[in-house]
């Protein structure tokens, strides 16, 4: 079945390419959600290629578990609660890949 999740708006802010969005720390567990520069793997690299050209496919961006329980996340909701809709697995990460030469597009699902 289908779930259709809560709404949430994003507000997106340009980063200047020699910073960081996300400082690998347990405290930002939930907040790494961006788009562009390189992926932040939980696990190993898993960078897909494109099933058309086969050629590496280009990182789009990349979805946190955004409720995932914590003190320093405005959007936390108990573990326990089913409530809880954005929790990937352990705190997985969704990441999102697009090839500009054939359109295909490709996600890859880690978790800790």
């Amino acid at each position: 079945m289908t779930k259709i999740l809560r709404q949430y708006k994003i507000t997106l802010e340009r980063v200047d390419s020699n910073s960081s969005t996300t400082v690998s720390d347990p405290d930002n567990l939930g907040l790494r959600t961006k788009l562009g520069g390189k992926p932040d793997w939980i696990q190993a690299d898993e960078a897909p290629a494109c099933p058309s050209c086969r050629q590496k496919m280009s990182f789009v961006g990349q979805i946190d578990s955004i409720e995932h329980e914590s003190k320093h996340n405005l959007h936390s909701i108990s573990a326990i609660s089913p409530e809880q809709e954005y929790m990937f697995g352990d705190v997985g990460m969704i990441y999102v890949f697009f090839c500009f030469e054939c359109g295909e597009t490709k996600s890859v699902y880690q978790f800790y």
